[in-house]
């Protein structure tokens, strides 16, 4: 019978069967195959219901037996009846949403102890609607135990709900509204930003460490001291970054300390740190968090190396300053501006051959001075304590036993709130030295007399050498001409007449004849070097170079390299006499060689610029070095490589000329390289 009623509500729902009702008339559902006995009209024989035991209450949960379904019991309309059933549907589907809803914030959040209150009440909502969906059930199933247990289920969750809310109720009051508990997490983070501030710009250096000893924030002054990189150590652990730091035992028992709570310092400490030992003083505190918790440990270092070896070379100095004074008969002294009263040390006691420990009064310390220095100490003192300026000045005193001697005096005024209130300053006798520095003037004055007349002379021997240079030249131009020419004349005109062997010894003559002229000109081109003055004017040396082998050593283009050489400042007739000597000979020394290179290039540097002239010939010992610029001296004999030997001289005078430089480099057998040094333009 209750399938059958339930079969014919389904139908009727699926297939949209309206049943035309009105208000006076009973709800009443007709069908080919439903039956209407007294079960659908709301009537159950009292007589038939019994109360069930525990087990057959719970074996008999889902029943329907004795219940009518709610659709056949009363008169429901087709209106009162969806609408019924359309508000129990939309209540569970909310109820069920707002389960599911909570059931998932509780998983994506971690909400600690008050998860198992949200779950306590999402059950209670999902109760709750469970409750109205059975409701709907009703309309077709009439489980009314089921429903029963369900509502009790559902009484005791929300009795059970409303008791833990009455307990959390209160404590919940004591919560913080958003808007004020953003104003205190703004406000955290001010401070902590501030925080971070004052710990990066501390002076000295600073570590934030947690209750790991991971390192948080370290400001500059860390970075600095211990050569490391921030991004290095941060949430890296201490003893990790320093790890010879567990070797001492003292140091970890401090940080040890700092974690329990206790703060530690020292004002004197060491380490050994990459450059060797260094001085620190240091500080271990803790640290608390929000809950006035420790949560890790602060350490301030300040590296005073620097400070305690100043203290020592001062001490050290102290320790030497009273040998030194008395070695350098140096004393120190000073005054009482208010009392007008002089404190000496004792060696300006023995300076002025006073009794030590005499009072001195500042007018007895003037009246010490030599009369014609007197005004000059008065003034400095005045001025010293009207504008602050120090003395430092040469004077004379005559001693308490009459002895004049001259000594240096030192002194500054010392101010105390704007008011000159002491001199203090040093004292030297310097009788030795300054007799010596005024012999030594005096011997100067009568040396530069005589340098002077000296240098007259010498100009003017200068001048008749080089008439006797000219004269000598011009004397032995017309007899070297004569034998010359006369040499030729016996070999051309008695050729086959003179022998052999004469005939060389004639050619030896007029050779030698020819070498002595050519000696001849380098001796007077030397010579006139003197008399040159230097006409500067810039010179573009690749320009000027090429011209030179152009015009003198064309065929040797092919073994001459000239590199991209800089403009310099100078005489361009003597310098194209240098480069002419120097390309000459290193065309001539590597004349012998299978493959002669002479190589051109120059290099910068800061105020200058050097031109190198390199060669692959046959070099020289550097043993004789000395010789290479001096007059007529030869490194090669003439049977090797001929030559006067006055070129390099010649080019050393113009370089001298120009303030510049001129020296060689080589190797015997492996070529030779020389230099010269000009000033930037």
């Amino acid at each position: 019978m209750k399938r059958k009623a339930m079969l014919s509500a389904i139908v009727c729902l699926v297939v949209g069967i309206s049943v035309a009702s009105n208000d006076s008339e009973k709800l009443s559902i007709k069908s080919n195959f439903i039956e209407i006995d007294e079960v659908t009209l709301c009537k159950t024989p009292s007589a038939q219901i019994a109360n069930p035991t525990l087990t057959s209450y719970f074996k008999g949960l889902f029943s329907t037996e004795n219940w009518p379904a709610r659709w056949t019991c009363g008169d429901w309309s087709q209106t009162e009846g969806w609408l019924y059933i359309s508000s129990d549907i939309s209540i569970f589907l909310a109820y069920l949403s707002i389960s599911i809803m909570l059931l998932w914030f509780i998983r994506k959040i971690e909400l600690g102890k008050v998860k198992w209150l949200i779950s306590l009440f999402g059950t209670f909502i999902l109760l709750c609607g469970f409750t109205h969906l059975i409701d709907v059930v009703l309309f077709w199933e009439p489980m009314y135990r089921f429903s029963g247990f369900t509502k009790l289920l559902t009484g005791v969750v929300s009795l059970t709900t409303a008791t833990v809310l009455g307990f959390v109720i209160p404590k919940a009051l004591e919560y913080k509204s958003p808007e004020v508990l953003q104003a205190e997490i703004d406000e955290r983070k001010k401070i902590q930003n501030q925080f971070e501030l004052f710990v990066k710009y501390s002076p000295g250096a600073v570590a934030m460490l947690d209750n790991d000893l991971n390192f948080i924030i370290v400001n500059e002054g860390w970075i600095e001291d211990y050569t490391l990189e921030e991004s290095s150590i941060l949430d890296k652990n201490y003893f990790d970054v320093f790890p010879d730091s567990t070797k001492d035992l003292e140091w970890v028992k401090n940080i040890r300390k700092a974690l329990e709570g206790e703060s530690t310092k020292a004002d004197f400490d060491t380490y050994e740190g990459k450059n060797g030992t260094e001085y620190l003083r240091w500080q271990l505190r803790p640290w608390y968090d929000a809950n006035d918790q420790i949560g890790g440990v602060i350490i301030f270092t300040e590296l005073i190396t620097e400070e305690v070896l100043i203290q020592k070379k001062l001490k050290e100095m102290n320790e030497r300053f009273s040998e030194i004074s008395n070695m350098a008969n140096i004393g120190t002294w000073e005054v009482d501006l208010e009392q007008s009263r002089c404190y000496w040390s004792e060696t300006i006691y023995k300076i002025h051959e006073e009794e030590i420990g005499k009072l001195i009064r500042l007018e007895d310390g003037i009246n010490y001075y030599h009369p014609d220095h007197r005004d000059l100490i008065t003034n400095a003192i005045e001025e010293a304590i009207s504008t602050k300026k120090s003395w430092d000045l040469e004077l004379k005193i005559i001693t308490a036993k009459d002895t004049e001697k001259w000594v240096r005096a030192i002194g500054r005024a010392i101010y105390e709130n704007g008011e000159a209130k002491k001199l203090q300053g040093l004292f030297q006798d310097i009788d030795i030295k300054k007799r010596y520095e005024l012999d030594v003037k005096e011997s100067k004055k009568e040396l530069e007399e005589i340098v002077s007349q000296r240098t007259i002379d010498l100009k003017t021997a200068n001048e008749e050498l080089e008439s006797f240079s000219y004269s000598v030249s011009h004397d032995l131009r017309a007899p070297l001409r004569a034998i010359n020419g006369f040499s030729e004349a016996l070999i051309e005109d008695y050729s086959k007449e003179i022998p052999d062997e004469a005939s060389k010894y004639l050619n030896r003559i007029a050779a030698n004849a020819s070498k002595m002229g050519g000696l001849i000109d380098d001796l007077l081109e030397f010579s006139r070097m003197n008399r040159k003055k230097v006409n500067h004017q810039e010179l573009n040396l690749v320009a000027m170079i090429n011209q030179v082998v152009d015009d003198i050593f064309p065929e040797s283009k092919s073994i001459l390299e000239v590199g991209d050489l800089p403009t310099i400042s100078g005489d361009q007739m003597m310098l194209t006499q240098v480069f002419t000597n120097l390309i000459s000979n290193a065309i001539k020394y590597s004349s012998k060689e299978e493959n002669p290179q002479v190589v051109l290039s120059s290099i910068e540097e800061k105020d200058s610029v050097v031109i190198s002239v390199k060669d692959n010939g046959a070099g020289f010992n550097m043993d004789y070095y000395d010789k290479l610029f001096q007059v007529f001296q030869r490194l090669h004999t003439e049977s090797e490589f001929e030559g006067t030997g006055v070129g390099l001289a010649l080019c050393s005078k113009i370089m001298k000329s120009h303030d510049g430089e001129i020296w060689a480099e080589s190797e015997q057998g492996k070529g030779a390289t020389f230099f010269l040094r000009f000033k930037k333009i």
